[in-house]
């Protein structure tokens, strides 16, 4: 008997795995800018961008547009400087311009704080810039990511979702808690800006039911309502949206 409960949890350790390696694999990435700035520095006051890393790496991209300060670029990560030298951006007294991005790569960052200062070390000149935080995400929700809260009778929820790089987007709406039944809605947004209503995507949210994920076939710019058509019954959710194959 001891052989055979040993078998049966090494088979169940073996699924748990593959299922894991399965979710994983269909996980999509889109290229995106987490945050961008322009601006110009002066000495007293230097330039910060901050932002929060959604994927394991980060390129920051930072061009001179003008100004003849010399000028230091350090990035931290987690409010720690990164210390190798080859990680900051060296900039020499000068008037002169550059049409390339200088570029920096950070690994294993997800979900910590990347924050780039721009030191200049000039008194009486200026450094003018363009600066990019480029990573990747899971997420194409305009917030970011998952978009959680509470529902009351008779009210909705709308998030927005940036075009997918894939042919397709993932909607999820989990909830909570609560008894209500939800209505969900998917629109799509035209080339002239306004939203189509993709009927075909229509679902809704059984009261003995804690989630629906399905794939709508667009890479478009969608809009997804969630609506609490119970009057007297609250429905908290969970909503997002993910590239998918």
């Amino acid at each position: 008997m001891k052989t055979q409960d040993t078998i049966k949890v090494k088979f169940a350790m073996m699924a748990f795995f593959i299922a894991a390696l399965t979710f994983t694999g269909n996980a999509q990435e889109c290229a995106t800018t987490l945050a961008s700035k322009s601006g110009t520095v002066l000495s007293a006051n230097p330039g910060v961008l901050t932002t929060t890393a959604t994927s394991d790496q980060v390129v920051v991209k930072i061009r001179k547009t003008g100004g003849r300060a010399e000028t230091q670029v350090n990035v931290y990560v987690n409010n720690v400087m990164q210390p190798d030298p080859q990680d900051v951006f060296e900039f020499d007294n000068g008037n002169y311009t550059e049409s390339q991005y200088r570029t920096r790569t950070f690994n294993n960052v997800s979900g910590k704080t990347i924050k780039v200062q721009i030191v200049n070390q000039s008194v009486a000149n200026t450094f003018k810039y363009t600066l990019k935080i480029d990573g990747s995400k899971k997420s194409v929700a305009t917030t970011g990511g998952k978009v959680e809260g509470t529902l009351i009778g008779q009210t909705n929820k709308t998030i927005y979702t940036d075009g997918s790089c894939t042919p397709k987007t993932r909607i999820i709406v989990r909830r909570k808690n609560g008894r209500a039944r939800g209505n969900i809605r998917v629109w799509e947004k035209q080339s002239n800006g306004s939203w189509q209503r993709l009927d075909q995507y229509s679902q809704t949210l059984e009261q003995n039911q804690d989630k629906k994920i399905f794939v709508v076939n667009s890479n478009k710019k969608l809009k997804v309502e969630l609506r609490n058509v119970s009057v007297g019954n609250t429905l908290g959710y969970i909503m997002n949206a993910l590239a998918a194959n």
